[in-house]
């Protein structure tokens, strides 16, 4: 099969909380006449208006827009995931969105071994890396994840540049000069046409730079699916139905410091009829009220940091509950 007949395929990735699922939101809701297939980890992440939804099944979302929204799991079906979507939507350029702390050199490493019925069929087509202008320097200097994906990518899409500061533009870009000054990059107006120019900058097949691969470090150990991280990055969900104080809530979150890398999810408010929604996202921590519940309220937060104690993490939330 000729490089016509594959669909490229493209990565889209970034340390947590970079801007990710914005891009993905905005590639989505944009009419930009191009049926994209995007595989992500979480289908739930991604909040599409429910006017741009034509139709479900099972864990795909087909949009207005030709668009399709599938959930793939990375670590156990991506290959598969990927064949299937492409036999049964026909996308003309597939995009995997890639958990905060994945290698994108180790998922192209994974492609040598993937069956040639599905490997004949997608064409790779470049990398591209979110950067969270306001705190990406910070992360870039000190999460091995966070520069692998950086040097692996051959596009960098810095994201939050309204709330960056000069000088944290500066530090951000000054340390991409040195990781990966090889990569062309990008930011977008904020309106439609902005979407529509960076669906397109994000699915213009690329051939993949002929990078050596980021050194692999001794305290990681690799194999088809398994990524151990010897910093102890992990993962905490906590789910409660009893109201929460939001204020201390906070408390909790910010009384981790640096530990917390990402937090997200929605919160059941004492004394509030509205959908609470906190998150962190770069150094940024911050609570949000939505329009009312139209469940029962509940509590559904995730956690993801450096070596957090779970008990002590979920024993201080249980201390912010109160009455109705």
């Amino acid at each position: 099969m000729s490089d016509r007949d594959r669909v490229p395929f493209t990565i889209l990735t970034g340390w947590l909380g970079a801007g990710k699922t914005t891009a993905l939101n905005r590639m989505l809701g944009a009419q930009h006449g191009k049926r994209i297939a995007v595989l992500v980890n979480e289908l739930g992440r991604i909040s599409i208006d429910t006017q741009l939804i034509i139709g479900r099944g099972g864990d795909v979302l087909e949009l207005a827009g030709g668009c399709v929204c599938c959930k793939v799991d990375v670590k156990n079906d991506l290959w598969d995931g990927i064949g299937d979507i492409v036999a049964r939507s026909a996308p003309d350029h597939v995009v995997l969105e890639t958990t905060g702390i994945a290698e994108p050199a180790a998922i192209l490493d994974g492609l040598v071994r993937v069956p040639d019925k599905v490997r004949d069929r997608i064409l790779p087509a470049g990398v591209v890396c979110v950067v969270d202008a306001e705190s990406g320097a910070s992360a870039l200097t000190v999460r091995d994840e966070a520069r692998e994906q950086a040097m692996a990518a051959d596009r960098i899409l810095l994201a939050k540049l309204d709330v960056a500061s000069p000088d944290a533009v500066r530090a951000t870009h000054a340390i991409l000069d040195e990781l990966a000054p090889h990569a062309e990059r990008a930011a977008f107006p904020a309106d439609d046409a902005g979407a529509r120019a960076m669906t397109a900058w994000v699915v213009e097949p690329r051939k993949l730079r002929a990078w050596s691969q980021p050194k692999r470090h001794a305290d990681h150990e690799h194999d088809d699916h398994a990524h151990a991280h010897g910093n102890q990055i992990v993962a905490i969900s906590f789910l409660d139905d009893v109201p929460l104080v939001g204020d201390r809530v906070l408390a909790v979150l910010h009384s981790l410091g640096d530990k917390l890398l990402r937090a997200k999810g929605n919160v059941h408010l004492a004394g509030d009829r509205r959908r609470g929604f906190i998150e962190r996202a770069g150094i940024r921590t911050e609570l949000t009220h939505h329009e009312e519940w139209t469940r029962t309220p509940t509590t559904e937060l995730v956690l993801i940091g450096d070596g957090l104690d779970e008990g002590a993490i979920r024993r201080a939330l249980w201390a912010c509950r109160a009455g109705a």
